[in-house]
């Protein structure tokens, strides 16, 4: 071992090097790398095109099916002025702000105080319009807000009673329902921020015929029924059909069991209609890429909303992680804090404390207030 490093230490002391890499063997390895890395860089490339290329591609997707959408028609008209000759007011392509509630309406005023707004959340009206035929004054049939929380990634959905009263424009005091038959869907809007301070300005609205036609699309939606829920399904459809328990409904059907107002009460009524929401949320989960195609090219040409594109793109984003989670729910107004009071134009009106319910809202959307289905 001494013998070696001796000698080792002679041939440096001599001035000879270690053995190394001939030039041309270097040359050629330096090449050997270099043609890697364009290799690797190329590879790079192409990926980055191809994952630009599927973007494209979903995004020309997304929007050729926003086309099919239908958008409500801008025209001036000032607020307050009548329509046609059936008394229908027009506020479309109106700012909300230009709004007037009380303007020669009645005498149920709604809470001072401004709208609650929210940076993470986006609420969004869906009206259920009893329409049957294109062109006929309809009612809202159901309201219904669909918050969602874009930093928690959770939604919740809130049922606006329909029979609290409200003032509206050149009319008097009223069903918040009717706000819908009188001024469309930009007065029930500005009604719901003026007397729940709830911000909300977009609307989808869909009526008899496509929710039908989408809940049988999506292969039905599953509910649970009460024993006399079923009783009353089994005297509508005149057979012993229905009985307690699960059962899954086709549109026809689930449109009935959402609209039952008799059997119990619209607080019964209106918590059908959330589970109606709930499950078919929880279908839709459950559906192919394919066969959400083929469902959107036959629905969403029969639905209309004031969402933009950019919005709808938000939404779409959102979907994933939202279809499939339960949503937390809750009615307005509290049933065991409303009372009913006469009204001019309908036989009641429900009555509240508009600025405790506004506030009672306003700390369910911010997950402070956990509210049961029915209240």
């Amino acid at each position: 071992m001494e013998i070696v490093f001796l000698r080792v230490f002679s041939i440096m002391k001599k001035g000879a090097s270690l053995p190394h890499i001939p030039a041309r063997k270097e040359s050629r390895m330096r090449k050997e790398m270099s043609k890697a890395k364009k290799r690797l860089l190329a590879a790079a490339i192409a990926v980055c095109v191809l994952l630009f290329a599927l973007a494209a591609a979903a995004a020309l997707y997304i929007n050729s099916k926003m086309a099919l959408i239908s958008r409500p028609a801008a025209a001036s008209a000032s607020a307050g002025s009548s329509g046609a000759e059936d008394g229908v007011l027009s506020f479309s392509g109106l700012d909300l702000d230009d709004i007037d509630v009380m303007e020669n309406g009645g005498t149920i005023e709604p809470p001072q105080g401004d709208v609650n707004v929210h940076g993470d959340i986006t609420n969004i009206l869906i009206i259920g319009s009893d329409e049957r035929e294109e062109g006929q004054t309809a009612r809202a049939d159901s309201m219904m807000l669909v918050s969602v929380n874009s930093r928690e990634n959770t939604w919740k959905l809130v049922s606006f009673e329909r029979g609290v009263g409200v003032s509206i424009p050149n009319v008097g005091d009223d069903w918040l329902t009717h706000t819908y038959a009188y001024g469309g869907p930009e007065l029930l809007l500005k009604t719901l921020q003026e007397y729940y301070k709830v911000d909300v300005s977009r609307y989808v609205k869909i009526d008899f015929s496509v929710f039908e036609a989408f809940v049988t699309d999506i292969g039905g939606v599953v509910v649970e029924m009460s024993q006399e829920e079923a009783d009353y399904m089994n005297s509508i459809a005149g057979e012993e059909k229905w009985s307690a328990g699960e059962a899954r409904l086709d549109g026809p059907t689930a449109l009935v069991y959402a609209r039952i107002r008799h059997l119990d009460s619209d607080w019964a009524r209106v918590e059908r209609q959330r589970q109606v929401m709930q499950a078919a949320a929880d279908q839709v989960a459950t559906l192919s890429l394919a066969k959400i195609d083929l469902i959107a090219n036959h629905v969403l040409p029969m639905i209309e909303t004031n969402l933009t594109n950019g919005e709808l793109w938000q939404l779409a984003l959102k979907m994933p992680a939202l279809l499939g989670s339960q949503a937390q729910q809750m009615t307005v107004p509290d049933q065991a804090q409303s009372w009913t009071v006469a009204g001019t134009l309908e036989e009641s009106l429900i009555a509240c404390d508009f600025e405790a319910e506004a506030k009672r809202l306003d700390s369910f959307l911010l997950g402070e207030y956990e509210a049961d289905a029915a209240g």
